[in-house]
C-alpha cells in the first residue's frame, strides 16, 4: 500500500519535534507570556485605579464646577435672572453678575492662581431683530482646569435653556419633558445597531483572532516544510524511502505536526483558562462575572445601578460579554476547532508539496514565497474587511460587506476568517456548516494533488521545481 507505514512515520516526527529544545522552551515561554498576559488584562485596570476613576467620574460627572471659588457673569442678553442665579448657587456655583470690563477681566484671570471663571453671554440675532441663537464663552483662570470649565458650560447651557422655556410658558415641572432626545441613525438593509461595548468586541474579535490563527497555522505548515525539506537535503529521506513509501512520509509528517499544534494550543488555552480563573476575583473579569450572574444588575439602570456599586458602562460591557459568550455553544466550538484542523492541513499538505520541491536548503526560502503569499491574502481577506468597516463600528452599526462573505467560503482565508464570524454571531448555523465543508473539500482536493505528485518530486533532485509545474504533473497523472 502506498501509505503502509506512516504511523512510524508520525511517531518518529512527533517525538523529534516535541524533544526539541527550541520546542520545550518555545512552548514553556508561549505559556508563560500568554498566562501573563491574560492575567494583566484582568488585573491591571483595577491595579491602575480605574473602578476608582470610573466611580469618580460617576460621583462628579456635572458638578466640577463647584471647583470655581468665583464664577463672575457678563450677561448683554439679560435672559438669566436672579432666580437663576439662586439656583446656580443652590447647585454649588458661586455665580454672580459683574460690570467689569470682559477683556480686562479675562487678562487678569490669565494670571490668577485661585480658580475663578467669567461667563459671557451674548445673543445672535436674524435681519429682523429676532434671536435666533445664545452663545455663553467661558473663561477659566490658570489656578482651574478645563474639566471645570466644560462642567460650566453644561450649567450655563441649562439655566438658559431652562430660561428660555419659561419665558415661553413651559412650566419648571414640565421642563425635563423638553430634554427628551430624539436619536436619528441611518441602517442599511441587513446591517444591525449595537452598544460601544459590542462594537469594540465586534472590531477586535474579528480583527486579531485571524493574525492569531495566521501564525499558529502558518507556522506549523511552515514547520513541514522544514522538516521534509531537511530530511531529503540531508539523505535521511533517502533512508526513510527504504521502508516506507513517499506518500506515507508527508501523511506522517503532516498528522505528527497536526498533533503539536492541536496539543499545543490546547495547553495554551488550558494554562490561559487558569490564568483567567485564578486572577479574576481579584480583576476586571470577576467584577463582569458578578454582574452577568446578578439578573437584577443587568436590568437595573441609573440609581439602582450606582447603589449596587456598579456603573452603566460596567452594565453595558457585561451584557456584550453575555452576548459573546451565548454564541458558545457546543456545535460551534466543535466547528471552530474543525476549521483550525482543516485549516492546518490544507496549508501543511501544500507545505510538504514545497518542502520536497527542492534539493538544496537554499532554495526553501525561494521555494516557500508562493506559499508566503497565499497565506498572507487569506489572512488579508480576512481582516480588510473589518478595517474597511472600522467607521460604520464607531457609530454602533454592523453590517457585513461581500468581501467579508467571500472571506468566510474562499478556502485561502476561511481558516482566518470564520472562527471569528461564529463567535461573533454572524454567521449562522447552516452557513457555517456550508463553509466548512468547503474549506474540507478543498483540503480533500490538495490531498489528491498530493497523492498523485508527491513521489514523483520528493526523488527529484536537481533544480527547484516550481509550483505550477508541480500543478502541470498532477493534470498529467
Amino acid at each position: 500500500m502506498r501509505t503502509k507505514g506512516w504511523q512510524n512515520v508520525l511517531a518518529f516526527t512527533l517525538v523529534q519535534h516535541i524533544k526539541t529544545k527550541s520546542f520545550i522552551i518555545g512552548t514553556i515561554l508561549t505559556c508563560v507570556i500568554l498566562s501573563a498576559v491574560c492575567v494583566l488584562t484582568n488585573i491591571l485596570p483595577v491595579m491602575m485605579g480605574a473602578d476608582e476613576a470610573i466611580e469618580d467620574a460617576v460621583e462628579n460627572t456635572g458638578d466640577t464646577y463647584k471647583d470655581f471659588e468665583s464664577i463672575y457673569v457678563i450677561d448683554e442678553t439679560g435672559i438669566l435672572i436672579d432666580v437663576d442665579f439662586a439656583e446656580a448657587n443652590e447647585l454649588g456655583a458661586v455665580m454672580s453678575k459683574t460690570d467689569k470690563d470682559a477683556d480686562s477681566l479675562v487678562d487678569e484671570l490669565s494670571v490668577k492662581e485661585t480658580a475663578e471663571a467669567l461667563v459671557k453671554l451674548t445673543e445672535i440675532k436674524d435681519t429682523n431683530g429676532g434671536v435666533i441663537s445664545y452663545s455663553a464663552n467661558v473663561y477659566y483662570s490658570e489656578g482651574s482646569s478645563g474639566e471645570s470649565a466644560d462642567s460650566l458650560s453644561d450649567l450655563i447651557y441649562m439655566l438658559v435653556d431652562k430660561r428660555r422655556m419659561a419665558n415661553l410658558g413651559v412650566s419648571e415641572e414640565d421642563y425635563p419633558k423638553t430634554l427628551i432626545d430624539v436619536d436619528c441613525t441611518a441602517l442599511k438593509a441587513g446591517s444591525k445597531q449595537v452598544d460601544m461595548f459590542t462594537s469594540i468586541i465586534n472590531y477586535i474579535v474579528p480583527l486579531i483572532l485571524p493574525i492569531v490563527l495566521f501564525i499558529l497555522i502558518f507556522a506549523y505548515g511552515s514547520t513541514v516544510a522544514q522538516s521534509i525539506a531537511t530530511e531529503k537535503t540531508s539523505r535521511v529521506m533517502e533512508l526513510l524511502l527504504v521502508s516506507v513509501r513517499p506518500l506515507a512520509i508527508v501523511i506522517g509528517k503532516v498528522l505528527a505536526m497536526g498533533i503539536v499544534s492541536f496539543g499545543q494550543v490546547i495547553l495554551v488555552s488550558i494554562v490561559c483558562g487558569i490564568s483567567f480563573a485564578v486572577s479574576a476575583p481579584f480583576g476586571f473579569i470577576g467584577k463582569m462575572t458578578s454582574i452577568l450572574a446578578n439578573s437584577d444588575i443587568i436590568n437595573t439602570a441609573g440609581e439602582s445601578a450606582a447603589q449596587a456599586g456598579v456603573s452603566l458602562d460596567e452594565i453595558e460591557a457585561a451584557k456584550a460579554i453575555g452576548e459573546l459568550l451565548k454564541n458558545f455553544t457546543p456545535l460551534n466550538i466543535i466547528l471552530i476547532f474543525a476549521i483550525f484542523i482543516f485549516g492546518f492541513l490544507f496549508y501543511s499538505l501544500i507545505a510538504a508539496l514545497v518542502g520536497a520541491s527542492i534539493s538544496r536548503m537554499e532554495d526553501l526560502a525561494m521555494a516557500m514565497q508562493p506559499y508566503s503569499l497565499m497565506g498572507v491574502l487569506g489572512m488579508y481577506l480576512a481582516d480588510f474587511p473589518v478595517i474597511f468597516n472600522a467607521e460604520n463600528l464607531s457609530t454602533g452599526v454592523v453590517e457585513t460587506n461581500p468581501v467579508q462573505v467571500f472571506s468566510y467560503y474562499f478556502p485561502l482565508s476561511s481558516p482566518f476568517a470564520l472562527p471569528g464570524a461564529i463567535i461573533l454571531g454572524n454567521l449562522g448555523t447552516a452557513q457555517a456548516l456550508i463553509a466548512t465543508v468547503i474549506l474540507a473539500a478543498f483540503v480533500v482536493l490538495i490531498a489528491i494533488v498530493v497523492s498523485k505528485v508527491y513521489e514523483a518530486i520528493i526523488l527529484h533532485s536537481g533544480n527547484r521545481i516550481k509550483f505550477g509545474d508541480i500543478l502541470k504533473m498532477a493534470m498529467r497523472k
